[in-house]
C-alpha cells in the first residue's frame, strides 16, 4: 500500500528505522537488538502505522479524521500490549503544525509511545513483519528514515512457523511464498530507496555479531555501543523477543545459526519449499538440499497443498513466477475484532 510523498505527507527532521521481514525470521529480535541502543526506542508489533493507519482515516487536515486515527490507535496498543498513548498530546500537537498529515501523526504517535523523558536526538524504531510493500511508503514519509529488512533461510522460517501457529492444515507452508516475496522486494524496491535500506540474514547476525552489529552502527550513523550485545538489555516495547520462540520457555541467549529443519521437516516438504524459492534461496547463500523427488514424491509434494488457501499461492507463483505478502489471517481484520469486538457482530463476520 505505497503512498506518495504527497498523499501520506513527510517529516524530514526525523531519523526512524522500521525493521521488515517475514514472520518467524528474526525481525522480533532485530527491533529488541536496536533497542538496547542509548539512542534508539524500539516497538515490536505495536502501533503497526502502515498497515492499520495509513490511508485509512481520510484527510489528515480534518481535526475528526486526526482524532478517530489517534484514539483507535491508543485504544489497540492500550488493549494489546497495555501501553500507554496520550492521545491530547499527540493531536494538539498535530493541531500546533501548519501541515498535519499521516507521517507527522505517525512520527508524534511514536514519539509520545517510546520517546518520553528522552532527548530530542533519540530516534524510534517500529518493527512491522509482513509488509515490505510498505517500505517505500515510509521512506516517503521520512526521507532520513532508514530500514532494516530480515531474511532468513526459508526452510527454518517454515518450521518455525509450523512449531508455532494458530493456522490450520499445512499453512506454514506458506512461508515459501512470503519469502520469496520478501526477497524479490529487494529486487523490485526502486534504486532510489536502495541506499537507505540494509538487508540483513539471520544467520549472519547469529554468526558473526561483531561484524553485523557494527555494520548496523555504520548503516544507522549509531555511536557503538556494546549494550547491543548484552540479551539482558535488549527490549522493544509490545512482544517480548526472548518468549517470542518456537523453541518454547524462555530464549535468554544470543541466537545460534543452527539449521532446524533438517529435524522438523520430510523430505517432501524441504523439497516444496525449494521448489518455490529458487533461485533465491542460492541468490541468498542458502545450500540447496540435493534433494531430487521421486515420481511418488512428486504426489506427495502436490498433496500437501491440502485447501484452496496454498492452492490458491501455488497457482499464483506457477502464473506469474512471484511470491506472496500476507497471512491466511487477515491481521487487520484479526486484532480489530479483539478491539473492538462492538463493530464485528456475528451477522457482519
Amino acid at each position: 500500500m505505497s503512498m506518495v510523498a504527497e498523499e501520506s505527507g513527510s517529516v524530514v527532521t526525523s531519523q526512524p528505522i522500521l525493521v521488515s521481514g517475514v514472520y518467524r525470521s528474526g525481525t522480533t529480535f532485530m527491533a529488541a537488538l536496536l533497542g538496547a541502543h542509548p539512542d534508539l526506542r524500539a516497538s515490536s508489533s505495536t502501533i503497526k502505522f502502515i498497515r492499520f493507519c495509513l490511508g485509512r482515516y481520510g484527510d489528515m487536515k480534518l481535526p475528526e479524521n486526526r482524532r478517530r486515527l489517534v484514539e483507535e490507535s491508543a485504544t489497540r496498543v492500550a488493549k494489546r500490549w497495555q501501553l500507554t498513548l496520550n492521545s491530547e498530546a499527540v493531536l494538539s500537537a498535530a493541531e500546533a503544525n501548519p501541515a498535519p498529515s499521516y507521517a507527522l501523526l505517525y512520527d508524534l504517535m511514536m514519539r509520545d509511545m517510546l520517546c518520553k523523558g528522552a532527548s530530542g536526538g533519540v530516534r524510534w524504531v517500529e518493527k512491522l513483519a509482513v509488509q515490505w510493500s510498505g517500505i517505500p511508503a515510509f521512506l516517503d514519509m521520512f526521507p532520513n528514515g532508514r530500514v532494516v529488512h530480515i531474511l532468513r533461510d526459508p526452510r527454518d522460517v517454515a518450521t518455525s512457523y509450523k512449531l508455532m501457529t494458530f493456522e490450520p492444515g499445512n499453512t506454514y507452508l506458506d512461508a515459501a511464498f512470503n519469502c520469496r516475496g520478501a526477497m524479490e522486494s529487494m529486487r523490485d524496491l526502486d534504486p532510489h530507496y536502495r541506499d537507505r535500506v540494509m538487508v540483513v540474514r539471520a544467520e549472519d547476525l547469529a554468526l558473526k555479531p561483531d561484524e553485523q552489529v557494527a555494520a548496523l552502527w555504520e548503516f544507522l550513523s549509531l555511536m557503538p555501543d556494546n549494550a547491543m550485545f548484552d540479551t539482558e538489555s535488549l527490549h522493544a516495547e509490545g512482544e517480548d523477543w526472548a518468549t517470542n520462540t518456537s523453541h518454547g520457555g524462555r530464549f535468554d541467549r544470543w541466537p545460534d545459526a543452527k539449521p532446524r529443519w533438517p529435524e522438523h521437516l520430510s523430505r517432501v516438504e524441504v523439497m516444496f519449499i525449494e521448489l518455490i524459492t529458487q533461485p533465491w534461496l542460492s541468490t541468498y547463500g542458502y545450500e540447496s538440499s540435493g534433494f531430487v523427488p521421486t515420481a511418488e514424491e512428486w504426489l506427495q509434494i502436490y498433496s500437501l497443498l491440502d485447501d484452496d488457501f496454498l492452492r490458491g499461492r501455488f497457482a499464483c507463483w506457477l502464473r506469474t513466477g512471484q511470491g506472496a505478502e500476507g497471512y491466511r489471517t487477515d491481521p487487520y481484520l484479526h486484532e480489530m475484532k479483539i478491539v473492538f469486538p462492538e463493530r464485528y457482530t456475528t451477522e457482519q463476520q
